[in-house]
């Protein structure tokens, strides 16, 4: 997180969909919490309007893995880019979190304020 901005989280303490996985991330299976497994590449196949499959490359598989994109998976890294708006200026701030040990960002202060003071920072 950067921290030359105060960011205001709450807990993301939830399962994710296999859908929402992205290069990058790890994730472990609710029946297999200790065995983390680490996103190469995701894609989807559609095969009816009620089914969507994720087809994922994990670490150290030779295949892909195909689940319903609804699958519940818990994450233990989802770096993600959030924009979010400073409460004291209205200026956008991208914030990039790991939504499991960061929380979800909620509001921002960005870095051109003093945080013990609503005006801006200024160079002496």
């Amino acid at each position: 997180m950067d921290n030359s901005a105060v960011v205001v989280t709450v807990d993301f303490n939830r399962p994710a969909h296999a859908h929402e996985l992205r290069p990058g991330d790890m994730f472990a299976f609710p029946d297999a919490p200790n065995t983390l497994l680490t996103v190469l590449g995701t894609d989807t196949t559609t095969i009816s309007a009620e089914l969507t499959l994720a087809s994922l490359t994990i670490a150290g598989c030779d295949r892909r893995l195909n689940i319903p994109g609804t699958t519940h998976v818990w994450p233990a890294r989802m770096v993600r880019t959030v924009t979010l708006k400073c409460l004291l200026c209205d200026e956008a701030d991208d914030i990039e979190v790991n939504l499991p040990m960061d929380g979800k960002p909620v509001t921002v202060v960005c870095a051109n304020h003093d945080h013990g003071s609503t005006e801006p920072t200024t160079a002496a």
